[in-house]
């Protein structure tokens, strides 16, 4: 019994069971407890895993964090590449549609050019008719106006005292102011064939041949008062318009709507611009 006796510390000891320590709920292996202790250490049990858990998690978590934050460059590079192709479209089309514009507006200058050149070579081909009418006008003319003018020297130069050029063409101002259109014409016949004032002689004797209702005659004596004296005069209006009427009554209305376009313009001031807008009117 004494050998037992002696015996049961050693055991004790050995077991590392303090006797005191009963219903420490705090021991690593606690031992002779309540149901309610019992209860308190699987909390904590419990408790001590859910925290490992919770620590596996808030790593896994972590670990997911870094990952989308890499995911998140990652995508941030792709975005900046996508936005930087995307305004390099957009700017390309906004120069595909300044270069389109440019282009629609070059065509409409080629087209506007194209009229342009028609419209030239329409005037070309008109102002080739009315010098084709008026050379010819001129060429049937030529022979009655040589003769004339032969006749005219030779009454002049009959006369007892020959008029000077200046009297004959001032003597021919008045008879044709009188009315007396044949005798005036025969001093501007005169005056012009010794080419006093020619562009002036025969300017008149071109109105002499118009009063007369010759308008043939009339445009080629138009014709060479022109030509002798191109620049504006104070009967140029009254010339281009008795020009205009002459084509008229001679069957080329397409001269002489030309002829009354050019009064309109180049004459905005003159008595003849509203006549010359209704007789235009009247050959449309």
């Amino acid at each position: 019994m004494k050998k037992a006796l002696f015996f049961l510390p050693l055991i004790l000891l050995a077991s590392d069971i303090n006797p005191f320590g009963a219903g420490n709920v705090n021991s690593n292996n606690p031992y002779g407890l309540t149901p309610d202790e019992k209860a308190i250490v699987a909390n904590k049990k419990s408790i001590s895993k859910l925290e490992y858990e919770t620590e596996q998690i808030n790593s896994s978590l972590n670990t997911l964090k870094l990952r989308m934050n890499s995911y998140d460059e990652v995508i941030n590079g792709k975005l900046a590449s996508f936005n930087t192709i995307l305004n390099e479209l957009n700017q390309t089309q906004s120069n595909y549609l300044a270069l389109k514009s440019k282009i629609n507006d070059m065509n409409e200058t080629v087209n506007n050019l194209e009229n342009r050149i028609n419209s030239v070579e329409n005037e070309i081909s008109t102002l080739k008719e009315t010098l084709n009418a008026v050379v010819d006008n001129q060429n049937k003319n030529m022979q009655y106006v040589k003769k004339a003018l032969t006749d005219i020297y030779t009454q002049l130069k009959n006369l007892k005292r020959p008029l000077s050029v200046d009297e004959a063409f001032n003597k021919g101002r008045n008879l044709f102011f009188a009315g007396k259109l044949n005798k005036a014409k025969e001093y501007f016949l005169y005056s012009l064939s010794k080419k006093h004032l020619p562009a002036t002689s025969a300017y008149y004797l071109g109105e002499i041949a118009y009063k007369q209702k010759k308008y043939n005659e009339a445009l080629a004596y138009y014709k060479k008062s022109v030509n002798l004296y191109p620049k504006k005069t104070s009967f140029t209006s009254t010339l281009l318009y008795h020009t205009a009427i002459s084509f008229e009554k001679s069957g080329n209305k397409k001269l002489a709507k030309l002829t009354l376009k050019k009064i309109i313009s180049d004459f905005p001031n003159s008595k003849y611009t509203n006549l010359a807008k209704k007789e235009l009117e009247k050959l449309k």
